[in-house]
């Protein structure tokens, strides 16, 4: 899904360049099953989340509290991502998209908001 240097990579359909979220098994636009893998700006805005509360594996079993994340890529996909840090108050906050492995599922992205987002 990324390659090691922490870049999004998300598929675009060969047959009409639908770009879609990673792991799509075939493009939503034309059906084709002819994806390939391409890097992606990694910029969006959050369109909903949910804090979940996880069991952590230690000594006293304690909970831990994650965020979860639908973020709409400026790319155009949307995709699910664990959030780093604070959730905007305001929905449509800017985040930034930096894959970096979670021990609760590294087949999704995490992603660190940030507010002064430039050009």
């Amino acid at each position: 899904m990324t390659p090691r240097d922490g870049t999004l990579v998300i598929q675009r359909c060969r047959d009409c360049g639908t770009l879609l979220a990673p792991l799509i098994a075939a493009c939503s636009a034309c059906h084709g099953a002819d994806l390939e893998s391409v890097p992606s700006s990694g910029i969006g805005s959050i369109v909903s989340s949910k804090v979940m509360h996880r069991e952590c594996n230690d000594a006293q079993n304690s909970l831990v509290s994650r965020t979860i994340a639908i973020v709409a890529l400026d790319d155009g996909p949307w995709v699910y991502s664990w959030i780093a840090g604070h959730i905007p108050a305001h929905s449509g906050q800017p985040a930034r998209v930096e894959f970096q492995p979670s021990a609760m599922d590294e087949r999704l992205p995490l992603s660190s908001v940030q507010s002064d987002q430039g050009p």
